[in-house]
């Protein structure tokens, strides 16, 4: 039996009361950019501090829940900044061009 395909969601109408879909693309500032990798740094620094805390007390392991979300966020974060580096050469490019 083959598997059903997922329909896609109906993007909802202004003014329905129903929650609007992000974008599928948006335009980025540099300093927008740059607020995304503070947040990143300070998340960075949340869990270092956790590894420090693990080895000040001893702590061999610990058994985390969430596990599969953190590395599927990271996949993320490696996906945008490719897609994000793409369109920085196409921008670079059509600059050129004209």
């Amino acid at each position: 039996m083959a598997k059903k395909r997922a329909k896609k969601k109906v993007a909802a109408k202004k003014g329905s009361g129903a929650v609007e879909r992000v974008p599928r693309k948006e335009d980025y500032t540099a300093a927008r950019l740059t607020a995304h990798v503070e947040r990143i740094r300070e998340q960075a620094a949340r869990l270092a501090g956790l590894a420090r805390s693990m080895e000040d007390a001893g702590v061999e392991k610990i058994l985390v829940d969430g596990h599969a979300m953190l590395l599927r966020g990271m996949n993320q974060i490696d996906n945008f900044a490719d897609n994000a580096s793409r369109a920085l050469r196409e921008a670079k490019t059509a600059m050129l061009d004209q």
